[in-house]
């Protein structure tokens, strides 16, 4: 009785059909646009190695997805060589003259104009990359960027839906390049292209990254920030490092996961939430079940809640301590009840903090098990609206990430304390998860997604649902996923994937059940046992995947 029943309810959750997954034998590249992936191919097809081909595309997007990404985002990454993983961050950092009050005091805003701006660290980063692992020369890789920059290239549907509506919100060099001159955006089957951006990629192709912290580019940027109300200065990008640092590492049923650190929050919460997986059983429990829906909620729900506390931390141990303690985890597994919602009291130091959910990623791998995970983002959707007047710049507004205003919710109710107050040279606590996974020390999975704290409960689900339940990769990635952060109290759910029959056990169990048109987009790439290379992406949103 038991069985039929479960039966019953996995008939009540609508399943997308599945596609087969890309399948190649030297690399793969799975991400959000075809001109990536060719980038990729091309590349690599020309002799560079995976990190060249990761440096190409990412330049790329720079073009083809400036709602997302530009010359003046940052980011994080994960890459692995035959020596082992590194991570990379090259996120913005906060200006020097803006301190943990100046929004409060100034009345300036974190969200729009040249107030919202951090030192970006998109080129610093691709350069790090390069000179750390690189074999072709630099002015080669930005060839299919200033290509697709100079002839331009056909938008989609995903540039209208990011572009409509949306032009009154520019300064007006950024109206001039993204729009008609009537202030209509460009539909798709119409050519753009971006003459300005063309002439910063030769530059930045000629002389790598001095351009822009220390030349002609970084005066173009700090020209147009002052000019909408901002406050970086030239020495704010001379000053502006990337850092190298050790990725987290967890066990997850039986492989090693390698996620981001701080000023990440997404590795040490999918740790949390891998252990309180394995002490709670999870995948005894059936596919799909409100029994299981509910176990993971409360999973993610117990995951978050040290958020608060996180930030880009100087010395973060004490709080690894107490954050990834097995015995710690152990004590709060107990408290997680199989029948009923359980809510843990909020931390002392809990204030809130804005993140957008408007970020990108691409992930790649080839034969030898060299991969590359990188997750991108300007923060909100064309980050500031400020677009810098001689080079067509897309600026940031990634100071919003920040604790900018204690004791107000925020718009997607994200709850962080006072570890991440805004403070000079210092990156906002992040949800980007860039992960690679590993069996007996062979690269198995590189994935990552775009969608702000939904990127952890998206990269968790799609990791249980591959190496658990054994779904294929696609598969994996298109089933139907639910969301907990901790605060606000409630379980976010996909519309039109589950029943009002399983929202409504949900809600019986005491969850408070919130429906979201979608939640994150992942990219993620494969080796299968027989050495096969998969890619596939999220149908969520536009996406492609490639390889030979």
């Amino acid at each position: 009785m038991v069985k039929v029943f479960f039966v019953f309810l996995f008939s009540l959750i609508v399943v997308p059909s599945f596609a087969q997954p890309t399948q190649t034998q030297k690399i793969v590249v799975s991400g959000p646009s075809a001109h990536l992936v060719k980038a990729v191919k091309d590349v690599y097809r020309d002799g560079g190695n995976i990190f060249d081909a990761a440096v190409a595309g990412a330049f790329t997007l720079s073009v083809t997805h400036p709602y997302f990404v530009s010359l003046g985002c940052g980011g994080f990454a994960l890459l692995k060589d035959q020596s082992g993983v590194q991570a990379l961050d090259f996120r913005e950092t906060a200006p020097s003259k803006v301190g943990s009050n100046f929004y409060v005091k100034s009345g300036l805003s974190p969200t729009k104009t040249g107030s919202a701006v951090g030192v970006p660290g998109f080129v610093a980063g691709l350069w790090a990359i390069h000179q750390k692992y690189g074999s072709l020369p630099w002015i080669d890789l930005l060839k299919p960027a200033i290509k697709l920059a100079d002839r331009g290239f056909i938008v989609s549907g995903q540039w209208l839906k990011q572009t409509e509506d949306l032009s009154e919100n520019f300064n007006l060099s950024g109206r001039r390049i993204f729009f008609h001159s009537d202030g209509t955006p460009y539909v798709p089957g119409e050519f753009i292209r971006q003459k300005k951006l063309k002439e910063a990629l030769r530059l930045v192709s000629r002389k790598n990254k001095t351009l822009v912290y220390d030349g002609v580019i970084g005066q173009d940027i700090v020209k147009t920030v002052k000019a909408n109300k901002g406050i970086m200065n030239v020495e704010d990008l001379r000053n502006y490092r990337v850092r190298w640092l050790k990725p987290v590492q967890f066990s997850f049923n039986g492989y090693k996961v390698y996620s981001m650190p701080l000023p990440s929050s997404g590795g040490i919460i999918l740790n949390r939430a891998s252990q309180l997986m394995e002490k709670k059983k999870l995948k005894k429990l059936s596919l799909y079940s409100v029994s299981e829906l509910h176990l993971l909620g409360e999973v993610l729900s117990f995951s978050f809640r040290p958020r608060s506390q996180m930030g880009d931390l100087p010395d973060p141990s004490r709080y690894l301590k107490k954050w990834l303690s097995g015995t710690k985890l152990t004590k709060l597994s107990s408290r997680i009840s199989l029948q009923k919602v359980t809510n843990l009291p909020v931390l002392k130091d809990t204030m809130p903090v804005r993140e957008s959910n408007e970020t990108t990623h691409f992930s790649i791998m080839n034969h030898l098990g060299e991969a590359v995970s990188m997750t991108l983002t300007l923060n909100g959707n064309f980050g500031s609206f400020v677009v810098t007047d001689k080079y067509g710049i897309v600026l940031n507004n990634q100071m919003d990430d920040f604790n900018t205003h204690p004791g107000k919710p925020n718009q997607f109710g994200l709850i962080q304390g006072r570890n991440n107050k805004v403070q000079t040279g210092r990156r906002p606590l992040s949800s980007m998860s860039p992960t690679i996974v590993e069996k007996n020390g062979k690269t198995v999975m590189v994935l990552g997604a775009s969608g702000g704290p939904m990127i952890i409960s998206s990269v968790l689900q799609t990791l249980y649902r591959y190496f658990i339940n054994e779904l294929n990769l696609d598969a994996a990635i298109q089933a139907p996923r639910i969301h907990h952060q901790f605060l606000p109290r409630a379980l976010f759910v996909e519309k039109n994937r589950f029943s009002p029959v399983v929202l409504s056990l949900l809600r019986k169990r005491g969850h408070r059940v919130k429906v979201r048109d979608s939640i994150a987009k992942v990219y993620a790439v494969s080796k299968r046992k027989d050495g096969i290379l998969e890619g596939a992406f999220d149908a969520r949103e536009e996406g492609a995947t490639g390889g030979f």
